[in-house]
């Protein structure tokens, strides 16, 4: 077995020091780039408590001189209470004339905070993150080309430039989305979620596919013939069971046109063949034998870049006391072991961590980060490089650490939801990620059941708390879910069936609404579609509400008109038709977000126009306008429409509005209490009970952050927090569990006993977070 020097340094000899400019504080550097014509530029960052904005430098390899280029604080209007750009990260490119594109980032607070806190600060409308912009640099003229705001509040933490040079393609930190920008027309294109959050390498092969890679090692590729994003089935895995941060973090085209790719931790590196998709493992980029780093077990990859043999040079981490880089090469063409160049510690300036290396006619430059002496680039003389002797001293350690942004230890700033015990169920692991959009969840005490897919219709079964599905089907290949909802309410069945015949509808018995036009009835005990409808196609139904009167379904059309279905009365040999009524005198303002709230078998509760409240009571066939109304923000009546409620034990109502109003109407629809709203805007909707007396829901649509509300007569209003399972976090760093970070909640379920609460992500790369005996929960026995 090698014996390394673990603790000699780079020869002094063989390198030159470039300190960069961070007199103000910038203490970072994520964009190191060279451009086809052989310039170099570099992004000189702020990524600490200070609230500082990018600076855009030209480097010159030659006698290591720099220029500015672009002050990003002279070229954008920041307020004061707002995050200022400060970063330009993994996202500069050049376009055909030379003239170069990025994006700014974020990871310092602004002015007026004492921290970051972007997460925290995302839904407000002073204090928040306005949103990344995109920019086009002269570096001839220095003129710089701001084109605004592509996400609003959204960070963008990586981009290039696609082959076709009229798109720029990049990532969102915060909501794990792949967007593309059309340069002509300003259009942003949504491809929906790609990654936990906070993944940032894109690379492209010869024929200009895009690859990408999540927060948990699982790789992807868009294709811009295609225009679809395809999940590889391939992940980084850990020697040792890391479940830290496996993002791919670093890739290189082989003279073969297979691509190098690996992950920021533990650093497995995979040769992928773009043509045939076969992967080749080619093992751990740590030395043999590894030396792991408390209290992750990791090693952290910092920078690659290969020479004109396709020799791979790279950073590794090493942990003595401190945070260190030392400096790696592998042979691994010729089938040789990594191995150690010595600490990158020159003069005793020792690396904190390299950023980006780029190799160049006999040189390697690489940037250091975030340390003591940071930022600056070190360029070195490979031909002088060679394993240390087990006779070279000792370098020059000083035991530093960085400070930590995300553990800050203040538990007013943490955002997950507590409980006993939480769990990620990634579905994204195991199914292909159009079929893991969650549509509908139902809970046992024994059992999870969900139904998912956005062109199919899949069941999932699992136990109460595990990170794998026991139980995965495509049941409907015709279409996906347009609405679903569960059917059970006591075990109501057919006329003449008896419970367990094929036809009798149970608890667990869900309704879907197919995007091909299909009325589904699913026995999720069986696991499968126990019978299918045919609807007349002119209805353009786009909700299923309730279930009413026996097995009668309450459905919406496109219009707001609601309609009665009665698959008892469905006629046809192989495949049945169902045909519906429409109830007058109901219109329903907003078709798609309005709720339908049950009152008992015959009667149920929706708005009218504004803040209006209407009981239809179905056995007269008779809509009652209340005196009552829904609680609304001044002057924003339009939005005071219910969009969820449920009915509790005493038979009062606890319902939210468009606007996120929580109102509670008491058991005679005389009265109303109202608890105020959650946040400034997004709606209240998905009402579970919790036990009797008590209740859960969502707050927030698409295009917010979603949490989840609790709500108890004695408690009032409060907020649990969101699914975010993110451990940068101390309180939760040593769960044993995958990560999530579930933007779009589609839907939340409890189990009978209280016990167990499972939420549902609506985004393409899916999840369902699990939790025990969540805090706060008051359950009557």
């Amino acid at each position: 077995m090698t014996q390394h020097n673990l603790l000699a340094g780079l020869p002094d000899g063989a390198t030159r020091f470039v300190q960069l400019p961070n007199e103000l504080g910038h203490n970072a550097v994520w964009d190191f780039q060279r451009s086809p014509q052989g310039r170099y530029f570099v992004s000189v960052c702020g990524e600490n408590e200070l609230p500082l904005s990018a600076l855009l430098y030209e480097f010159y390899p030659t006698d290591g001189s720099i220029r500015l280029v672009a002050d990003i604080a002279k070229c954008w209007i920041v307020d004061s209470r707002q995050m200022p750009p400060s970063k330009i990260h993994t996202s500069l490119d050049f376009l055909p004339d030379g003239r170069l594109i990025m994006a700014t980032h974020n990871t310092s607070p602004a002015p007026s905070h004492k921290l970051w806190l972007f997460e925290q600060h995302y839904e407000h409308p002073w204090e928040g993150y306005p949103g990344s912009i995109v920019m086009i640099v002269d570096p001839d003229t220095n003129a710089v080309e701001v084109r605004g705001i592509p996400v609003p509040r959204e960070s963008i933490y990586g981009g290039l430039l696609g082959d076709d040079p009229r798109y720029y393609y990049f990532l969102g930190y915060m909501r794990g989305h792949f967007y593309r920008l059309n340069l002509m027309t300003n259009e942003v294109t949504d491809y929906g979620k790609v990654t936990e959050f906070a993944s940032c390498r894109l690379v492209k092969d010869r024929r200009g596919r895009i690859y990408g890679g999540t927060y948990t090692g699982e790789l992807w590729r868009y294709d811009p013939v295609t225009d679809k994003v395809v999940d590889l089935k391939v992940h980084f895995q850990s020697p040792h069971g890391t479940k830290y941060r496996r993002a791919l973090i670093f890739a290189l085209e082989s003279p073969y046109g297979t691509l190098f790719l690996t992950d920021n931790v533990d650093g497995e590196l995979l040769e992928l063949d773009p043509e045939t998709l076969e992967v080749t493992r080619h093992g751990y980029m740590h030395l043999r034998p590894e030396q792991p780093r408390n209290p992750y077990l990791r090693h952290a990859i910092g920078g690659l870049t290969a020479d004109e043999n396709f020799v791979l040079y790279y950073g590794l981490e090493s942990y003595h006391q401190a945070d260190l880089m030392r400096l790696v090469r592998w042979d691994v063409l010729n089938g040789r072991e990594p191995e150690n160049l010595g600490l990158v510690s020159p003069g005793g300036r020792q690396s904190h961590y390299i950023c980006e290396m780029i190799y160049d006619k006999g040189k390697l430059h690489m940037v250091d980060v975030c340390g003591d002496y940071s930022p600056y680039i070190l360029t070195v003389d490979v031909a002088s490089l060679k394993p240390p002797d087990p006779e070279t001293p000792a370098a020059h350690i000083q035991p530093v650490r960085e400070a930590d942004m995300h553990m800050n230890g203040t538990t007013g700033t943490f955002m997950h939801i507590d409980a006993e015990e939480v769990l990620v169920l990634p579905l994204h692991r195991t199914m292909v990620w159009e079929r893991t959009p969650v549509r509908y969840l139902a809970a046992t005490n024994e059992r999870l059941y969900g139904i998912s897919g956005t062109s199919s219709i899949n069941l999932i079964e699992a136990a109460p708390m595990t990170d794998h599905p026991d139980y995965v089907a495509c049941l409907y290949q015709g279409g996906g879910t347009v609405s679903c909802v569960g059917l059970g309410e006591g075990g109501n069945r057919r006329a003449g069936a008896q419970a367990g015949e094929t036809g009798a509808i149970g608890e667990l018995h869900v309704a879907a609404l197919t995007t091909d036009g299909k009325l589904l009835i699913i026995d999720l005990l069986r696991r499968e579609v126990q019978r299918s409808f045919s609807l007349p196609v002119d209805l353009h139904l786009v909700k299923i509400h309730c279930r009413l009167d026996g097995n009668h379904l309450l459905l919406g059309d496109k219009n707001g008109q609601l309609l009665l279905c009665d698959p008892d009365q469905a006629s046809g040999d192989h495949q049945e038709s169902m045909s519906c009524e429409r109830l007058p005198d109901i219109i329903l303002t907003e078709p798609t977000d309005a709720a339908v709230v049950k009152l008992d078998d015959r009667t149920f509760l929706f708005s009218g126009e504004g803040d209006t409240l209407i009981r239809y009571d179905l056995a007269k066939r008779q809509a009652e306008k209340l005196t009552i109304r829904t609680s609304s923000v001044k002057g924003r009546g339009f939005y005071a429409g219910l969009s969820g409620g449920v009915r509790l034990s005493d038979g009062s109502i606890v319902c939210g509005t468009r606007d996120g109003m929580l109102l509670r109407i008491s058991s005679d629809l005389s009265n109303v209490t109202s608890y105020g709203r959650l946040h400034s805007s997004g709606p209240l909707r998905e009402f579970v009970a919790v036990g009797l007396d008590a209740a859960v829901a969502i707050y927030g649509g698409e295009a917010d952050a979603g949490h989840l509300i609790y709500y108890h007569p004695e408690l009032g209003l409060m907020d649990l927090g969101r699914p975010r399972v993110i451990k940068d976090n101390i309180d939760l760093v040593n769960r044993d569990t995958e990560w999530a970070n579930i933007h779009y909640l589609s839907c939340v379920a409890v189990s009978p006993n209280g016990s167990y609460m499972y939420v549902g992500s609506g985004e393409t790369y899916s999840c369902v977070v699990a939790y025990r005996n969540p805090a706060g929960f008051v359950v009557a026995n």
